[in-house]
């Protein structure tokens, strides 16, 4: 259990309150869900984090590690602040990687211009999208639950660099990468050393899905 799993289940058990009340409280997650939250199984998402956190008298940032990303990123979550449609002045919208993992309630951010711009370089915008690291496969260099940007146009097999930087999913599996390309294999290669590399022959490569590549992340 991490220090944001550790620090839910300490203001659950302060503040008396059940599973259920939260569940119903959030409104889109089942009291399945919460326990699991509760045990650190599973880590609570960003954009309930709010509703969360104001309900046991705490703040978002110390209950989920993604709102606390996010929050480090500067980014803002449009859907949970009331009535805002807009972006404020100095912000981009992005939107969620779609089909890359588990999918948000919260598909877009705002992302002030100032940090979005120097990440994107000569990426047009609309070919960005956003998503989180879901595992601690490039630690340090990435860490779980950084934000990542992912330009989607380089999503073929064929326009993947060797030693390029991908999000991809293999056999449904999401994950961020380098892909090392051989002749007759390929190698999904980690930062961890702790983490075992990936070896494909050529008729598995199928199974691999290309999201994008990586052009930064927070």
């Amino acid at each position: 259990m991490n220090k944001y799993s550790q620090a839910f289940a300490d203001a659950m058990k302060r503040t008396g309150i059940r599973n259920t009340v939260v569940a119903a409280h959030v409104g889109k997650v089942g009291n399945n869900c919460v326990a699991q939250w509760r045990t650190g199984r599973r880590p609570i998402p960003a954009e309930h984090a709010p509703k969360v956190a104001a309900l046991l008298g705490t703040l978002p940032e110390e209950i989920s590690e993604s709102y606390d990303r996010l929050r480090k990123a500067g980014a803002l979550l449009p859907d949970a602040i009331p009535g805002s449609n807009m972006p404020p002045g100095g912000h981009l919208v992005l939107a969620q990687l779609e089909d890359f993992g588990r999918e948000a309630d919260q598909p877009r951010i705002w992302l002030p211009e100032t940090i979005t711009r120097r990440k994107l370089g000569l990426t047009r915008p609309d070919d960005v999208r956003w998503t989180l690291q879901p595992s601690h496969s490039m630690a340090p260099d990435i860490e779980r639950q950084a934000l990542v940007l992912i330009d989607i146009t380089a999503n073929r097999h064929d326009e993947v660099v060797d030693g390029g930087l991908y999000a991809y999913t293999l056999w449904g599996r999401p994950d961020i990468r380098r892909i090392l390309v051989r002749r007759g294999t390929w190698t999904l290669a980690g930062a961890n050393p702790e983490v075992e590399r990936v070896t494909l022959a050529e008729e598995e490569l199928p199974e691999l899905r290309v999201f994008g590549s990586v052009i930064g992340w927070i």
